[in-house]
């Protein structure tokens, strides 16, 4: 001990503990260690950087011996804000705070103050003129900002096309001259990246874009500038769900585009959040005005808007009247014994591009399985290659020869031999997004074909120069995974085509058939967003289900789901946790199970069904089960409380069991 202090320091390590962690502050740091301050600090042997929440004169029902600040970080400290967006979060979703303040610094991004020089935040000039807003722009636009007199979040639900990034443009440039910041979260990387260059125009050097796929250097950069941002000296933040935990100082308006979007859920590690939800947190803290956008608003949103925490303002007119999409859903079982299909495709659809091409227009196919297949099989034996890791059959990769696990990543090199006959008679089964680039290639040699899904996208430049060609027009037909469906403008693509469509339908989850006319919805705005009328081809051995004959009618929505999540006791109407345990023993699993099922079973105002084997029910060599709770919407704080007592008792002692809640599941 360098000095007798009287001082001590609660501490957040970014670490799961349950319990909170004191230090003593030495004599000479008595004056510098303040809530919010970074201290470097040793635990089970290891040195991390945590955060002091408080500072107090005594430590009592502590009989040992504590251990000392090693020293302050010269880190800007965390405010109180943030703090208070932290605690939420934790209790909301059932983490710890160190959770929480691993996932919004990671070591990495703090690891980059002590790395000179720094560089400056690139200078883009000022920014130009945006564009005018039409009649029904200006009338959303004037809306929202009475939403925002009244003190209530807007939801702004706009058709594909009908301009809603204008509005939000001209809303962020009210608070940006006012000297304010603006959050302006999108679900995907590819979304940020094209809507970055548009935001460049209007907001020059006011412009930040952050997202996981950035540099530490370039993270920690954006923090900097945050923090060290002047009173009346505001910025937009352009970000994914991750830019909630970014240190605004004068927060005036929060954006949330696509707001129906499951990317907004974390799903794994903790803090399992939802962007969008924590962002209206957010505002909160900061008496910051908040608007939700989509064309799809998702079920809660909409009972928000019925319910008045919401108000809903409608913009029902595409862009300067251009004309809604033709919707054809086509009967592939029907074509097929007519024997009108060419492999994956119905000859009407080949005709429609051809037609297409010969206008010197654009295609997107849309299939939402990246891999060549999804697995191979032994024609002679029926051996299907799985994971060694995960209990899923093993995606062949045709262009880099591989059998890969989409979960673990786990590969081997692609052989045709079977591992069990000797036969070479492996065959792909199903299809991907390689696949159909390959068909499609050979059925229009003379078109440039290109696909755009998670493996060719990883490099920022592959990325940006597909999107670019395509934009351009030197791409003829562009095949890509949901990454295409949301918020991309290509004036000349007039044909989305979507392929074995009912994929979409065929999941275990209550929310399939909101999700899938969301995205249909969605992939509709991509196309006839000018001078041509866009059409859209469906793809379907099941034409006449209700989430196809809404979307070929035109209508909002798929029937009345909320009528429907009301009879069956689904959310929104009552709260959802999903609860999974996971050990690399499966009989001890299943004992345990079992055990926790009975005691969780006991809990007053829940509904606990389970435990369930689920399909995929092994990962990375752990086994799985799962528990579905529900309980009343009014009952949240209570139930979360009992059942983490349950949960923290339950897994001490049981070094082997790894138990995960998930409030508000996507």
């Amino acid at each position: 001990m360098t000095g007798e202090s009287l001082k001590y320091a609660a501490v957040i390590l970014p670490l799961k503990l349950k319990m909170g962690v004191t230090y003593l502050i030495p004599k000479e740091l008595e004056n510098i260690v303040l809530p919010g301050s970074r201290v470097r600090v040793v635990m089970s042997k290891r040195e991390y950087i945590a955060v002091v929440r408080r500072v107090t004169d005594n430590c009592s029902g502590f009989a040992g011996k504590l251990k000392e600040i090693i020293r302050v970080e010269p880190i800007p400290e965390v405010t109180e804000k943030e703090f208070e967006l932290w605690e939420w979060i934790a209790s909301y979703y059932m983490c710890t705070v160190g959770e929480v303040y691993r996932a919004a610094f990671t070591s990495a991004i703090i690891e980059q103050e002590n790395k000179k020089p720094r560089k400056k935040l690139k200078q883009s000039g000022e920014g130009k003129a945006f564009v005018t807003l039409s009649e029904a722009q200006e009338k959303a636009f004037n809306e929202i900002n009475l939403c925002f007199l009244k003190g209530i979040p807007a939801l702004l639900e706009g058709i594909t096309g009908s301009g809603k990034t204008e509005i939000y443009i001209r809303l962020a440039k009210g608070e940006i001259d006012k000297g304010k910041s603006v959050l302006y979260m999108v679900p995907e990387i590819a979304l940020s990246r094209q809507l970055s260059d548009r935001l460049n125009k209007v907001f020059g050097d006011r412009l930040l874009v952050f997202h996981s796929k950035q540099t530490p250097a370039e993270r920690f950069r954006i923090h900097k500038v945050l923090r060290e941002s002047s009173a009346g000296e505001g910025y937009i933040v352009l970000g994914l769900r991750s830019a909630v935990f970014l240190p605004f100082r004068e927060l005036g308006l929060i954006i949330v585009d696509e707001e129906h979007d499951s990317s907004y859920k974390q799903n794994d590690p903790a803090p399992r959040y939802n962007g969008r939800d924590c962002a209206m947190m957010l505002g909160k803290i900061h008496s910051a005005r908040v608007v939700l956008g989509s064309a799809t608003p998702s079920l809660e949103s909409q009972f928000n808007a019925a319910s008045g925490r919401y108000i809903p303002v409608l913009l029902k007119e595409r862009f300067f009247g251009a004309e809604t999409p033709e919707v054809k859903v086509i009967d592939t079982i029907r074509e097929f014994k007519r024997g009108k299909m060419n492999g994956l495709f119905s000859h009407e659809l080949l005709d429609e591009i051809e037609t297409t091409l010969a206008k010197g227009e654009q295609v997107l196919i849309f299939r939402n399985r990246r891999s060549y297949s999804p697995l191979v099989q032994c024609t002679n034996c029926g051996h299907i290659p799985l994971c060694t890791h995960c209990n899923v059959p093993l995606n062949y990769h045709k262009g880099r020869g591989v059998l890969l696990c989409h979960y673990c990543e786990f590969r081997v090199d692609y052989s045709p031999v079977c591992p069990v006959c000797s036969e070479a008679t492996l065959a792909d089964k199903g299809s991907g997004t390689e696949k159909i680039e390959e068909k499609i290639g050979e059925i229009f040699p003379n078109a440039n074909v290109a696909r755009f899904d998670a493996e060719v996208t990883k490099s920022k430049r592959e990325e940006s120069r597909i999107l670019k060609e395509f934009a351009s027009g030197k791409i003829d037909i562009l095949v890509g995974t949901q990454m295409i469906s949301k918020g991309f403008d290509f004036e000349d693509l007039s044909l989305v085509a979507i392929i074995q469509a009912d994929s979409m339908l065929a999941i275990d989850d209550f929310r399939a058939n909101e999700r899938a006319f969301q995205l249909l919805t969605q992939l509709s705005g991509r196309t006839g967003r000018k001078h041509v009328r866009g059409k859209i081809i469906v793809q379907s051995a099941q034409p006449a289900h209700p989430v196809y004959s809404s979307f070929e009618a035109g209508s909002d929505t798929v029937y009345d789901l909320l009528s429907e999540r009301k009879e069956f006791d689904y959310p929104p109407y009552v709260r959802l946790i999903k609860i999974t345990l996971r050990d690399r023993n499966r009989e001890r699993l299943f004992e345990y199970a079992n055990l926790l099922g009975s005691m969780m079973k006991k809990l007053r105002s829940i509904e606990c069904s389970g435990p369930f084997t689920p399909v995929t029910d092994k990962i990375r060599g752990e086994f799985l089960q799962v528990f579905w709770l529900k309980f009343p919407r009014n009952r949240g704080t209570n139930v979360k409380t009992s059942l983490k007592e349950i949960l923290t008792t339950f897994e001490q002692g049981r070094s082997s069991l790894t138990i995960a809640a998930d409030v508000d599941p996507a």
